[in-house]
């Protein structure tokens, strides 16, 4: 599934922990596609790939 810029969405960040924020930036198409994702708890941006998406918010 496609994500847009604005998005809310619950994803698991690189140590496979939950979270929660809005996308950011949308780079690649395809499988390629990397979605940078400001953490809504830490703050940060967070840089994960499709399948790392859990759900739309």
């Amino acid at each position: 599934m496609q994500h847009n810029e604005g998005q809310r969405v619950e994803y698991r960040d690189e140590n496979n922990k939950k979270c929660q924020g809005e996308i950011t930036k949308v780079s690649g198409t395809g499988p390629a596609t990397t979605y940078t994702i400001k953490n809504d708890k830490t703050h940060r941006d967070d840089k994960v790939r499709e399948m790392q998406i859990d759900q739309n918010l």
